[in-house]
């Protein structure tokens, strides 16, 4: 029975889910990292933007003019402060986090500082929630917070530790916290946020680099100990953030220098807040996707690729639509990221299109696969084999029409076979007839013959279509000897049983015919129809006159070796008017040298006219005394006939 197709539209939402599945897991690392890239085509902050600040670190060469390492010298910080204020700099924020006490004397001076100043100065702060204890966290609420101050915890990727984000900023206790570089734009009074409350990706551009690699970075950045030395004009204006560089403290991984490794793919945080308060000055953002929007894109494209596949259209044209279908992702991406609109999911969703694809396709190649192995099943069983597997790869199209080709028709047919079927029982008559079709059918498979038919007992088949054959003569020659050769075998076995089963008649000629399906619009034959058929059908009976088993045209003979052959007649069919010269084929058995050239020479002899021909065939008899063709033409011309033409008037 025909396969059953199970699933249907379920087994496409199963390949969608699935998939999605897959891909949401596997983008969870490849997300990030598609991101980066994509991050670096985002809007970047004007040059006048980055020019507003300006960074002073302090350096291990700072740290050698102090009298200890930790905490930083508050006293220099106090002057660091003081000497900003005088150059006239629109603001400052302290990106060291003051969670201790160190000298009172100096404490008191910073603080003096800061509160002395002219210019708003915006302090690093955290709580408990960022790591700190119930110590620090108290000294941070007592000084930091009771001062201009902000969240200055930079948040980290699960995945890598990589700084992909803005901060945000935190409710405690009823109370919301600004973030260090949203207090810093709100003290210069050059705020234009556009991210706040968002997740959005810090917009680096081309300017995170590591300062120690020599390359200019997107700001001013001086050693703090030398800011005392330079000039205001440097300092006028601008928003200045003081902060460390040093080897092993406050740096971090960014998308742009993370692949350089823990020791070179870092920069100071400082560098980093330099980068967030840039992009808050310039008002941009780059909104990463909510997990629900990631989840509703990868489903969405999904299942579009399932619809695609379920579409009825060739492979190549699917794989065209797919492709195109992702490109189209692919360009509105980037129109996203590159205005600065959204940062939408990257990998997930055409990777999960690309795995509904996959899905859905090894699906339909295994239905195909399935239907063609059933095809074959089914369609072996009345249709030759090379026909079903032209069929089943769609080479051999299943509609009415035909085409001129060079064929070998050969038509066997089993003598006397009717008449004995009316004095056998229907099952011993089956018992006979089935082995025997079963076999000259399994022999023309073999020998690479198309089964055109099955009528009764009769087996019709050709070679040349519907592949072509170089030598289909002689693979026909071939056959028709093999099945002479299994038809005389199972007369001798059927005999043994009492029943006398007639000899094979086959009958060969190969000509041009038209091989195609014929018949009506619902049932009908691959088969050839035209002179060559007719004529294969002629031969076979004319085996029945001339007391042969195996007849074949010349056209079959000129293509065979002359040894393997010898002529029979020269015979004028029913329905022709010219004769047409015959030959039977010698099976190796039958290649005596001796009796092959005496009939020869008889044949040759009565085809001219030789008065000796009849003495000739005599001669040849005495070699093979049961020879029916010598015996045949031996009659004739001792009734009075000439030549070898023979006039056949039933088919």
């Amino acid at each position: 029975m025909r396969p059953e197709r199970r699933g249907g539209w379920q087994l496409e939402v199963a390949a969608v889910v699935l998939a999605s599945l897959l891909a949401l897991l596997a983008a969870s690392r490849l997300d990030p990292l598609a991101g980066d890239i994509a991050v670096s085509f985002a809007p970047s902050p004007p040059s006048e933007t980055l020019s507003q600040i300006v960074v002073a670190v302090v350096t291990e060469d700072t740290l050698a003019t102090f009298p200890y390492r930790s905490p930083i010298d508050r006293e220099f910080l106090a002057s660091l402060v003081r000497r900003l204020d005088e150059a006239g700099a629109a603001a400052v924020g302290i990106d060291i986090l003051l969670d201790q006490p160190s000298l009172p004397h100096k404490d008191k001076a910073l603080f003096s500082a800061i509160d002395d100043a002219s210019l708003p100065v915006v302090l690093a702060y955290a709580t408990a929630a960022d790591g700190l204890t119930d110590r620090q966290a108290a000294f941070a609420a007592k000084n930091v917070a009771s001062r201009r101050h902000g969240l200055i915890a930079l948040p980290r990727d699960e995945i890598d530790g990589v700084v992909r984000h803005l901060p945000r900023e935190r409710s405690e206790h009823g109370e919301t916290t600004r973030t260090f570089t949203q207090a810093l734009a709100e003290a210069a009074a050059a705020n234009r946020d556009s991210a706040n409350g968002t997740r959005s990706r810090i917009l680096y551009g081309n300017g995170a680099q590591a300062p120690e690699n020599g390359a200019p970075g997107p700001f001013a950045l001086y050693p703090a100990h030398l800011v005392p030395l330079l000039p205001d004009a440097w300092f006028a204006g601008k928003i200045v953030l003081v902060g460390t560089d040093l080897p092993t403290i406050d740096r971090h991984p960014t998308p742009m220098v993370a692949g350089r490794g823990s020791a070179a793919g870092t920069i100071p945080g400082v560098v980093i807040h330099a980068h967030i308060l840039a992009q808050r000055l310039a008002g941009l953002s780059l909104p990463a996707s909510p997990p629900w929007l990631r989840i509703a894109a990868t489903l969405a494209l999904a299942g579009l690729a399932a619809l695609a596949l379920s579409l009825p259209f060739p492979p190549r044209r699917l794989v065209l639509l797919l492709a195109l279908g992702l490109a189209a992702y692919a360009g509105l991406a980037a129109w996203l990221v590159a205005s600065g609109t959204w940062l939408p999911p990257l990998v997930a969703p055409p990777l999960a299109a690309l795995a509904t694809a996959g899905l859905l396709a090894w699906r339909r190649w295994q239905t195909e696969r399935s239907e063609r192995a059933f095809l074959r099943l089914a369609f072996s069983r009345y249709v030759s084999p090379p026909v079903v597997e032209r069929i089943a790869s769609g080479r051999l199209a299943l509609e009415l029409g035909g085409e001129k080709r060079k064929v070998t028709y050969l038509f066997t047919d089993l003598e006397g076979f009717t008449s004995l079927s009316e004095q056998l029982e229907p099952s011993a008559l089956t018992d006979i007839l089935n082995p025997y079709l079963d076999e000259m059918c399994r022999l023309m498979t073999e020998h690479g013959a198309t089964i055109d038919k099955i009528i009764g007992d009769a087996v019709v088949g050709f070679f040349g279509a519907p592949d072509d054959d170089p030598e289909q003569e002689a693979h026909a020659v071939a056959l028709a000897l093999a099945l002479d050769d299994f038809a005389q075998g199972y007369r001798l076995k059927v005999a043994a049983r009492g029943i006398h089963l007639g000899a094979t008649r086959i009958g060969l000629h190969t000509g041009e015919a038209v091989i195609g399906n014929f018949g009506g619009s619902r049932f009908f034959d691959y088969t050839g129809i035209g002179d060559t058929v007719n004529t294969a059908a002629r031969l076979e009976g004319a085996n029945r006159f001339l007391g042969t088993r195996i007849l074949m045209s010349e056209t079959v003979a000129a293509r065979c070796p002359a040894s393997d052959c010898r002529p029979a007649a020269d015979l004028v069919l029913k329905g022709r008017s010219a004769p047409l010269p015959c030959f039977e084929p010698l099976a190796a058995r039958q290649r005596d040298p001796a009796w092959r050239s005496a009939y020869r020479k008889a044949f040759a002899a009565m085809r001219a006219g030789d008065a000796n021909a009849a003495s000739l065939f005599e001669a040849s008899l005495q070699l093979r005394p049961d020879d029916p063709l010598a015996l045949l033409h031996l009659r004739r011309l001792q009734a009075g006939e000439s030549g070898a033409t023979l006039v056949l008037e039933g088919k």
